[in-house]
């Protein structure tokens, strides 16, 4: 049986969306996918097998492709992670017609059945960006903005975070200008940063103001000369579970740390945060 590949199509003038086969959007195939995500980070081995058998069964199925890179990753199969996650790209592509334009079409993430293929960008670019390919992870960043240029994936902060890694210094400015009222860490940082960089001293005295209130725990992990990771969050009464990086928490601060190293090892910025001690 030759199997079913989804379509883009149009809706709603330049609003597209993908539809999915009736062999990949039934409640079977669902369940056995949720299955697979429900074990990634606590058995990924056993995800990755569950992925690997909806992919031999369904092989158009974008999302298990996604998620089958997310397992590759966990278990530090770098080259396996790469290639999955740009072959699940490369299946969203070609599924679009070809009168579908990137500069004038949307495929908007509250369409729950565009959400693969924009993860598949997110999940590629980031891989990319692991790779220090930061060109090529702007370009599926600038990408997914696109089609959804409300971000409800967070990339605008990764694409700071790979101006950065470039050191291009002026493309960062504009982003957070286009940005000004994003109180994400990167950004609340990212502008004082760049005032570091760029000597405006003028900004710097309510722009640390303005960080320490995001992330007290921030300026610390800069200047520290051994960078480990914190212990897990965990919800009192709940030892075993892991509850994310809370806002404000020295997690946060390891991960803003590890996530912009090379600019936070500049000598100027760690000269500025020493000096404040």
């Amino acid at each position: 049986m030759v199997a079913q590949k989804p379509k883009v199509v149009n809706f709603h003038e330049s609003e597209w969306e993908f539809v999915f086969p009736p062999s990949i959007d039934n409640e079977e195939t669902y369940n056995e996918y949720y299955e697979g995500v429900e074990l990634l980070d606590y058995n990924d081995v056993e995800a990755e097998q569950i992925f690997k058998k909806i992919i031999k069964k369904h092989p158009y199925h974008i999302d298990a492709y996604n998620h089958l890179s997310i397992a590759f990753k966990n278990q530090k199969k770098s080259f396996e992670s790469f290639l999955t996650a740009e072959k699940s790209y490369l299946i969203g592509k070609s599924c679009f017609p070809k009168e579908l334009k990137q500069s004038k079409h949307k495929l908007r993430w509250s369409n729950l059945d565009n959400r693969p293929f924009l993860r598949s960008c997110h999940i590629l670019g980031m891989e990319h960006q692991d790779r220090k390919q930061y060109e090529e992870a702007i370009l599926l960043y600038s990408e997914i903005l696109g089609y959804n240029e409300d971000d409800h994936q967070g990339v605008r902060y990764l694409l700071l975070e790979c101006y950065f890694a470039l050191k291009d210094y002026e493309t960062a400015a504009k982003l957070l200008r286009k940005h000004k009222d994003d109180w994400g860490i990167e950004f609340v940082y990212g502008r004082l940063l760049l005032a570091i960089i760029n000597n405006e001293n003028g900004k710097l005295k309510s722009l640390l103001a303005e960080a320490i209130k995001r992330n007290k725990f921030v300026p610390e992990e800069i200047t520290k000369s051994k960078h480990v990771a914190p212990l897990p969050f965990r919800i009192p009464g709940e030892p075993y579970f892991d509850a994310g990086i809370p806002m404000g928490s020295i997690q946060e601060a390891y991960e803003y740390w590890k996530n912009n190293k090379s600019l936070l090892t500049d000598k100027r910025v760690k000269a500025f945060f020493s000096s404040i001690k």
